[in-house]
């Protein structure tokens, strides 16, 4: 906490009855905390005090020197605080995110379980639509997996679909995630990604500038999305349809002055519509990790042993008719009676053929007997 007060206790219960003042956000805050010592002393001020000091309306501060902080409702939150182990971060704090603080409305507080660590600067939003194609989330993996490796931190949402995958695969490739809530710390959603919420915790972190108990509204996810797009030096969108919140975050993002990237993907897909959207209006095209890499962090180099592939044509030690099999499957599942019509192969030895790439890593198979292929 910010040393507002020499009891840090105090010093809590004085920012959560600051920030529940209706009318009163991080502009406001900021505004207020310039003017006066602590938040105790901006809301012990007179009407007319604020407004001469801090410009603000005389019905705005009319507001803050009447608010009478609800105390039970206070402390509960501050209960749920320490039994989560969270930590309050304010604006004015030495550890809160220097990436945070360059925006125009940076939250006053952050509500932090895990840690933010000096090294989480050097961070990439990757964000996408909630029901994604398997090509999104197996780019998904791909990209976030070689971010990982090149030592940067990924930051997203804690959506369905790419949010979800994004943060899946830096921890499953050992490195550090960022997710950002719409709602309150103690609140998860979506609730089958509570497992996905503590492993995150332990690796990374999981923030939110809602006080506890705050439902997961549909507002709050535009003020979560300034966020997630704040803490990064850039932001890359997957698949999003034309009015997502993904490219809300990418708005976010270039109001911010940060760089905003976008995979490209099939026209065929209206998934893909809202990638193309943002590269005609001159996002960077990513085929890889590397080219967010060079062009956020030229000084960071792709780790050798962990270098983007392509997709191979040609597997000498396959079977003729395997590899002819292999390369009529793309990154989008087709059925396996297409596959059986189109190449003229028996269902029975067409079954055996396709187990064989899919144990050996080279296609996945998805439910209804469809089957992708798998980037290597």
């Amino acid at each position: 906490m910010a040393e507002h007060s020499p009891d840090a206790d105090i010093s809590l219960y004085d920012w959560l009855a600051l920030e529940r003042i209706p009318g009163v956000g991080p502009v406001t805050i900021a505004r207020l905390l310039k003017a006066f010592t602590s938040p105790l002393a901006a809301m012990e001020a007179g009407a007319e005090e604020i407004s001469r000091k801090t410009g603000l309306s005389e019905k705005a501060a009319r507001s803050i020197s009447h608010f009478i902080p609800p105390k039970a409702e206070i402390l509960r939150d501050i209960e749920t605080i320490r039994n989560l182990g969270v930590r309050v971060i304010t604006r004015w704090d030495d550890d809160y995110p220097d990436n945070l603080k360059e925006i125009y409305d940076p939250p006053s507080l952050l509500f932090v379980r895990g840690n933010i660590l000096p090294q989480d600067s050097r961070a990439v939003a990757v964000v996408g639509t909630r029901n994604p194609s398997s090509y999104g989330i197996e780019m998904t993996e791909k990209i976030t997996g070689d971010l990982v490796h090149a030592g940067i931190t990924v930051v997203s949402g804690l959506a369905r679909g790419i949010d979800t995958a994004c943060h899946r695969s830096a921890l499953k490739a050992g490195g550090r995630t960022i997710g950002v809530l719409g709602c309150g710390i103690d609140v998860c959603y979506p609730r089958e990604n509570k497992a996905l919420v503590e492993e995150m915790v332990a690796q990374g972190a999981v923030i939110s500038e809602f006080r506890p108990g705050i439902a997961p509204l549909a507002t709050n996810f535009y003020r979560r999305n300034r966020i997630v797009s704040g803490l990064t030096r850039g932001t890359l969108v997957v698949e999003a349809a034309p009015r997502s919140g993904s490219l809300i975050t990418a708005g976010h993002a270039l109001d911010q002055n940060r760089d905003v990237f976008a995979l490209p993907g099939s026209i065929m897909n209206k998934r893909s519509w809202g990638p193309h959207h943002l590269l005609k209006q001159g996002a960077c095209l990513v085929e890889s990790a590397e080219d967010i890499v060079v062009a956020l962090f030229e000084q960071v180099k792709m780790i050798e042993q962990h270098p983007t592939q392509e997709l191979h044509e040609d597997y000498p030690d396959l079977s003729e008719i395997a590899r002819t099999v292999l390369s009529s499957i793309d990154l989008d599942p087709v059925p396996i009676d297409w596959l059986c019509e189109n190449l003229k192969i028996e269902a029975g030895k067409l079954s055996a053929l396709l187990l064989e790439l899919e144990l050996r890593g080279l296609i996945r198979q998805y439910p209804g007997k469809m089957f992708a292929r798998v980037l290597q």
